[in-house]
């Protein structure tokens, strides 16, 4: 029963890796792009790694920005994006980068690919109200305490700490 129960978890895990980091051709944008759920793998590689190397390796994380008084109560972070968006081209490089910096070690990112008419087969762009990408959500005790939309306002470590600087007013 033991050996059964074992299999049927790996051939499970096994499937469920094969749903990260699907590429498939989107005929709107008229590219191969990633779709539904990804993570940084998925990014760095084939087609993508291109532009999400290059600018990940451009990017210098203005880390003067965090404040180690402040504990990262983020729940998780949500990442909607379009691997043929020239936004997300930009800002996701610079985002995992952040993300990377051991002040966010405890941070919990997902990431959802979407096609050129912002939808996928893992969750729901009308229920995450997605309109641009990308868009990252901030949530804390399971309700969204923010989102950046497209562009940071100052810069994505600012608007990032300003969101952490409003869970600590509450």
């Amino acid at each position: 029963m033991k050996l059964i129960l074992f299999l049927l978890a790996f051939v499970l895990s096994i499937y469920s890796n094969a749903q990260i980091n699907r590429t498939i051709f989107d005929e709107r944008t008229n590219q191969e792009i990633l779709y539904g759920e990804c993570n940084t793998d998925g990014f760095t590689q084939n087609e993508f790694g291109s532009w999400f190397n290059s600018e990940y390796e451009r990017y210098n994380v203005a880390d003067t920005f965090f404040n180690p008084q402040y504990s990262i109560p983020f729940d998780s972070i949500y990442v909607f994006l379009g691997t043929w968006c020239s936004d997300t081209k930009r800002e996701l490089p610079r985002f995992c980068k952040i993300m990377e910096d051991e002040y966010f070690n405890k941070t919990k990112v997902r990431y959802f690919g979407f096609d050129g008419h912002k939808q996928n087969d893992v969750i729901n762009s009308d229920e995450f109200n997605v309109q641009y990408l990308p868009t990252f959500v901030f949530y804390y005790k399971g309700k969204e305490l923010g989102r950046i939309v497209e562009t940071a306002q100052k810069s994505l470590e600012e608007d990032i700490m300003d969101l952490l600087m409003r869970v600590q007013e509450l």
